[in-house]
């Protein structure tokens, strides 16, 4: 289980990854356009939260992602696998909605 403080590097480089080349032609290449849509919406706001937690005070965010730790690293591993074969849009997408979601939890910014 990767502890509180790398869920942080780990949340930076899934980011990276779903701005790659390899992800995006995929994304490009999806015949449905509200999936399209979903997805940079999705992880436009997995960006953000990202940017918000790392501008916040850390010790006061990994104190409040502690009970939710375990909670988080699933949805994180989840989403790793989905962005592993990069064949299921709705996969990936659902995987940015559900680390998001949970960490809307510690870092509200909408």
């Amino acid at each position: 289980m990767r502890t509180t403080t790398n869920l942080l590097l780990t949340m930076r480089k899934q980011v990276s990854k779903l701005y790659s080349a390899e992800v995006q032609i995929k994304i490009e290449k999806e015949r449905d356009e509200a999936k399209r849509k979903d997805f940079v919406t999705q992880r436009k706001y997995y960006d953000d939260y990202l940017y918000q937690l790392e501008i916040q005070n850390l010790q006061g965010i990994l104190e409040k992602m502690k009970p939710i730790e375990a909670e988080l690293n699933g949805a994180i591993k989840s989403l790793d696998k989905s962005m592993q074969s990069v064949n299921n849009t709705v996969n990936i997408i659902s995987g940015i909605q559900s680390v998001s979601s949970i960490v809307a939890r510690i870092v509200p910014i909408f």
